[in-house]
Parts: structure tokens; sequence; C-alpha cells
């Protein structure tokens, strides 16, 4: 599997933490409850997985490497602005569910920035899907090229593996709670 092919990969991934998300947000909103433990764990996987890794290896690795080729450099400077955008709506996921764990009335807003969440995942992955399936059919990126960014990957999978656990093991957990189904 090719770097591009890789961060492709990632998006499914994402698009199913999206998913737990959508169910998560729609119970908070009926009243619902979702066990404080998987909030965190929802929280935890977008900061450990979706921002410090998967952006980490765009931003880091891979748009360094393409957006000088094919007239990307704008895509490029877009995807980035919109990551900062990610970010600010986790941190308010963040804020909002430690003060939903301290008993605060955070129900609505919590429940309105994982929807935020949601969107942004559903729209920024389709528009990098379009990108990276344009950089490889173009052949932006040589093989060799492709290869060192790979084992950069895996470093990067490692590394994000020993410091957060396995973290798609987490979201499988997420998958089959109960709530969740």
């Amino acid at each position: 599997m090719s770097a591009t092919e890789d961060l492709l990969q990632d998006h499914i991934f994402i698009r199913r933490l999206q998913a737990v998300i959508e169910k998560c947000y729609t119970l908070l909103y009926e009243g619902k409850d979702v066990p404080f433990g998987d909030l965190v764990k929802i929280a935890d996987i977008i900061e450990q997985f979706v921002d410090q890794f998967h952006h980490g290896k765009e931003e880091t690795s891979y748009f360094p490497e393409t957006e000088h080729r094919d007239n990307y450099s704008e895509e490029v400077r877009k995807f980035v602005i919109e990551h900062e955008f990610g970010r600010r709506i986790a941190r308010r996921v963040k804020i909002h569910l430690e003060e939903f764990l301290q008993g605060k009335d955070a129900r609505e807003p919590l429940a309105r920035y994982l929807k935020t969440y949601s969107v942004f995942i559903l729209d920024h992955t389709s528009k990098e899907d379009r990108f990276f399936t344009d950089v490889k059919e173009k052949r932006s990126l040589s093989e060799n090229e492709e290869k060192r960014l790979k084992v950069e990957f895996e470093r990067m999978r490692h590394e994000c593996m020993r410091k957060s656990g396995n973290l798609v093991e987490m979201l499988e957990q997420l998958e089959r709670a109960e709530w969740a189904r």
C-alpha cells in the first residue's frame, strides 16, 4: 500500500468514527445517556488519531511533498486551514465534555459541537479523498517518494500506538457498545 492509499484508509477509519459520533450526538439531543467513558474515548480518538496522527502525517510529511506539484499548493493551504478549524471544534468538544463530566448542564453544547465535528469529518474527508485520488492518478509522487512517506507513516503509527494505545480497538469497542447500535 502506498502512502497515498494509507491516507485514504485513514479516512475510512475516520468515517467510522463519524458514524459513532453521529449516534452519540443524536442520543444526547434526545436526552438519552452515553457512558462518560465512551464520550472520553471519542474525544481521545479525535485528538490522538484524527488530529495528531492523521493530520500530522498530512501536515508534516505528505503535504510538503505534494504542495509544489501539479498546482496543488492552494488545495494544500485550504486543507491545513480546515485542519485548524477541526482542532477548534475538537477543543470545544473537550471543554463541554469536561463540563458535562463535572455535572454541569453541557449536554446541548456537547451535542452541538459533536454534530459540528461530524459534519466537518464528512466534508473534509470527501475533499481530501478527491485530492489523494488525483495525486495517485497523476502519479504526482514517484514510487520512491511514496515508499519514503510510507516508512515515515509507519514510524508515526508506532509512536501513536506507544503513546495512545490501540485506537483501532478503542473505536471497535465504541462501535460494539449497546448505545451505538
